[in-house]
């Protein structure tokens, strides 16, 4: 499992972006 810390989330619309630890892509 990829782990990672949370860029923004926007609560009222459930979503948001991960930047992963490794360095890659964000993930929405």
């Amino acid at each position: 499992m990829a782990t990672g810390s949370v860029k923004w989330f926007n609560s009222t619309k459930g979503y948001g972006f991960i930047e992963p630890e490794d360095g890659g892509k964000d993930v929405f």
